[in-house]
């Protein structure tokens, strides 16, 4: 199995990843994509690495993109600090274009995973003018949220790992709980609200949402490593999950559009083993956020968060 992986994004991001992986011995040959200046910043990192039995790890101005099987892209520029979703997107556009097609001209042919922000419309452009199959263009989403909102259910209910299974679908920013879709046990998740021998009810969900809701979730950098880790295992351990990433779907025949979603993750990439079927309601919340990713893919081809005026396509 080829388990090369090539990282682009900022050192702190990174550095939270190699961690986790060498304390958990990841099966991984891990290489950063760092600029020369940047590239001291990773020796001790390096160093530590040699103690690992499974993991690897090299930092390189220049990777071989064609030996790579996954390249993780993270942020790129340092987020806003006033939260602003589009000034993101605006000063990320010309590195991550750039970025991509250094690697598509490197003769890179595998998966490509996004682990920063705004990755609902980042996926759509990868998979546009990279090329790469759909199914190998995966962004974390709602995967955080979802984890997040698994673990308070395990600990309200003292359930195990296994019994649990519940969906935030959408976008990391905009997103909804699939209550409707969410199952503890043989059971939807509904139908604890009324059942008086648990400790779970209207209060205790209204505190999930709250919690899964907070904005503070989409710059912890720590959700999204542990995300990372879990898509990485998939890949690589032999973990196959079914998880709420980020996948580029077709809203009709000539309009895609990237939202979060059940799908399975695996070695091969992403696939949707079925629709998701949600309630009207959820349904309705659901399009809605997709209408609004299509409208910022428009805003996108149209040059307006081109900082040179310059078209995006």
């Amino acid at each position: 199995m080829n388990n090369t992986v090539i990282i682009r994004g900022l050192f702190e991001f990174v550095q939270q990843l190699i961690l986790i992986a060498m304390a958990k011995d990841l099966p991984l040959n891990l290489t950063v994509a760092t600029d020369t200046e940047e590239t001291p910043r990773y020796q001790a990192l390096i160093t530590a690495s040699l103690t690992c039995r499974q993991f690897t790890l090299q930092a390189q101005a220049k990777p071989d993109y064609s030996q790579a099987d996954s390249i993780i892209i993270g942020n790129l520029v340092p987020l806003a600090a006033d939260g602003d979703a589009e000034a993101d997107l605006k000063a990320t556009l010309p590195l991550f274009r750039s970025f991509v097609n250094d690697v598509m001209a490197g003769g890179f042919n595998g998966k490509l995973l996004l682990a920063g922000s705004n990755d609902a419309i980042l996926a759509v452009l990868a998979a546009r003018f990279s090329g790469v199959d759909h199914q190998r263009v995966i962004g974390l989403g709602t995967l955080p949220q979802s984890r997040l909102l698994e673990q308070l259910l395990r600990n309200q209910l003292n359930v195990g790992v296994n019994d649990v299974h519940a969906f935030v679908v959408g976008t990391a920013r905009e997103h909804l709980i699939s209550w409707s879709r969410s199952y503890i046990g043989p059971a939807p998740v509904l139908t604890y609200l009324a059942n008086q021998d648990t400790s779970f009810g209207p209060d205790e969900m209204a505190t999930d949402a709250e919690k899964v809701d907070d904005p503070a979730i989409i710059t912890n950098q720590t959700l999204s490593v542990l995300a990372l880790v879990q898509v990485l295992n998939a890949f690589y351990n032999q973990a196959p999950f079914i998880g709420t990433v980020t996948n580029v779907q077709s809203l009709d025949e000539d309009q895609l559009v990237g939202l979060a979603s059940p799908v399975l993750i695996s070695a091969n990439g992403i696939k949707r083993l079925a629709d998701m079927v949600l309630s009207d309601e959820e349904q309705k919340e659901y399009a809605e956020i997709a209408s609004q990713v299509r409208q910022d893919l428009d805003r996108v081809t149209a040059g307006e968060f081109e900082q040179d005026g310059n078209d995006e396509s």
